[in-house]
């Protein structure tokens, strides 16, 4: 087994939500500040805290559009959100073979756990670090940190999984391997810049990487 102790990131990563995230900025933006952005101005960004990517569109004016963009996304929530392919079955697998581990996102614990909940992929973690447990959010080191102090898990045999630079950005800051997801919106070329110690195209693919079968 190569890594015993495995942090996700959650959406974009595990979950598809990105078709939610992107509809709930429209709706905010087009309500707040109608004709000014796009969906190419909210792709760079995502994976920062939602307070932050509306204070760099709106600023002064971010708590206002985060509870527009709040509601809007809860009520479209389990509309619009499902896990990518394999995720379950992978993610089984690994629990059984007693890999140890925890999702590291940047959402609030509400709506993270509606995502968790929803696709029923809750009882394969042993923690969760939200944006409710720390000041500091991806890229800094403090959630990953905190995720693998819960595990109790040594640096040298985690890997931090992401489809965002802020999640690969984050493992090195913590000491970690680093694993991008070509799925992501961004796709592989919006990573590797990033220089993630993996590439990885499928949920087997990652299988076989943390368990040392690739």
């Amino acid at each position: 087994m190569n890594y015993r102790y495995v942090l996700f990131d959650l959406d974009g990563t595990l979950l598809d939500t990105n078709e939610l995230i992107l509809r709930s900025f429209e709706h905010a933006l087009d309500l707040h500040v109608p004709g000014q952005y796009t969906r190419a101005d909210v792709l760079p960004h995502m994976g920062e805290p939602l307070v932050d990517q509306m204070e760099r569109f709106v600023p002064g004016r971010s708590q206002e559009l985060v509870a527009t963009y709040r509601k809007f996304n809860i009520e479209q929530h389990d509309e619009l959100v499902t896990e990518f392919p394999q995720v379950q079955d992978v993610l089984g697998r690994l629990h059984k073979a007693g890999v140890k581990m925890a999702i590291v996102t940047s959402k609030m614990r509400l709506t993270a756990r509606m995502g968790w909940d929803l696709v029923g992929i809750g009882p394969y973690f042993d923690a969760f670090v939200t944006a409710d447990d720390t000041e500091k959010h991806k890229p800094h080191p403090d959630p990953l940190l905190l995720a693998m102090q819960l595990l109790g898990a040594d640096p040298a045999q985690t890997l931090m999984v992401g489809d965002s630079p802020y999640d690969i950005l984050g493992g090195q800051a913590a000491g970690v391997k680093t694993a991008g997801v070509a799925w992501s919106l961004r796709g592989a070329a919006g990573l590797q810049p990033h220089n993630p110690d993996y590439m990885i195209h499928t949920m087997q693919e990652l299988e076989a990487t943390i368990l040392g079968t690739r």
